[in-house]
């Protein structure tokens, strides 16, 4: 096999041959051309048999050295986690922004910080995820990703210390680099690789698909008008849930069934939002509940959290407490035009921080 066809992520079959050092091991790799040489980094629990076949990830590749290295552990080619997606989605529009405009604050040090840290990755491919940040990031070289993981880490240690002059260089250095470029191409990447929901689901959207007219044809005056009412209390309150969770780093899909569907720091989570008044609370806090059990079911994502969202407080507080602690559907609802309620802390909680609230 061709060098040039064998990359970085690939799985390919070697033989562990002399054991170098500490973990190390000297391999025969069938697939490479003669000249080459390979090393295993072995991180598997299960130990190495000299002489007997083996299927690695490939590491690294230093084509100076003739040399492939690979590993026996799955460690770095994980895929990024709900828990980390929405901070790096987060810190990579914050530096972006500050780049292109040259605006930064104090607070913005620990978005250049994360950053800092993602690229630190693509070098010392020392977290679970590196390789999934490495392509979101173009696989940068060893070099250039050191460069701006220097340049980075040198803006956050400069806004802590209010050296604005220190900022502006590196805001400079990173610009001309055509850095922001990188990092919105990267958070695209990020969104577009969430697992999807599918049936007919649709990312980022504002509305459900289907029409009304042949409900609306058979209402009478005052019941259309109390629909269309509902209705544009519904789409306003959905909006409202889903600008909040973009503004957080999340993908936001819909479809058919669900009003809004994504994946917290905590797991997958579905979202059903219902209009209420005094009148119709009861019936449209027991419609809304039945709909969060069947779609997480014909879903199939029983890890999946289900939230409520009201337009207005419940009247009757008995349901508060049977909602969240009997049936455990984290409720919300919108109060002052601010999304509110006992849940919304847990948005955006990681998974540890959910359970131990549960």
């Amino acid at each position: 096999m061709d060098i040039n066809t064998i990359k970085i992520g690939q799985r390919i079959i070697i033989v562990p041959v002399t054991l170098i050092s500490n973990n190390i091991w000297r391999a025969i790799c069938p697939a490479l051309l003669e000249g080459w040489s390979c090393q295993l980094k072995h991180r598997s629990s299960v130990d190495i048999i000299p002489n007997t076949p083996l299927t690695v990830w490939v590491l690294n590749i230093e084509q100076s050295n003739r040399y492939v290295f690979a590993s026996d552990s799955n460690f770095g080619f994980l895929p990024i986690s709900d828990r980390m997606r929405p901070r790096y989605v987060i810190s990579l529009k914050h530096v972006a922004n500050a780049i292109q405009k040259n605006i930064v604050n104090t607070a913005d040090a620990e978005h250049f910080s994360e950053v800092k840290g993602m690229f630190s990755r693509c070098f010392k491919l020392d977290q679970w995820d590196w390789r999934a940040v490495q392509l979101i990031f173009g696989e940068p070289s060893h070099t250039i990703a050191q460069k701006f993981a220097t340049t980075l880490g040198e803006i956050a240690t400069a806004l802590r210390l209010e050296n604005r002059e220190g900022v502006v260089t590196g805001l400079e250095l990173l610009n001309f680099e055509n850095l922001p470029l990188t990092l919105n191409s990267a958070v695209q990447k990020i969104l577009d690789s969430v697992p999807s929901i599918s049936i007919n689901s649709t990312k980022n959207s504002r509305s459900r698909t289907g029409s009304n007219k042949t409900i609306r044809s058979v209402l009478s005056q005052y019941s259309k008008m109390k629909f269309d009412v509902a209705n544009a209390t519904h789409a306003e309150i959905l909006d409202f849930l889903i600008s909040y969770l973009e503004l957080h780093g999340h993908r936001i899909e819909t479809n058919q069934f669900i009003d809004a569907f994504t994946r917290l720091k905590s797991g997958p989570a579905i979202f059903e939002a219902k209009s209420v008044t005094e009148e119709n609370e009861l019936s449209q806090v027991r419609h809304g509940l039945i709909q969060l059990y069947e779609y997480r079911f014909r879903h199939k994502l029983k890890d999946a959290s289900l939230w409520l969202l009201l337009s207005r407080e419940p009247k009757e507080k008995w349901l508060i407490e049977y909602i969240e602690h009997d049936r455990g559907i984290c409720l919300l609802w919108i109060k002052d035009g601010q999304l509110s309620g006992p849940s919304l802390e847990r948005l955006l909680e990681s998974g540890s921080d959910f359970l131990r609230r549960k």
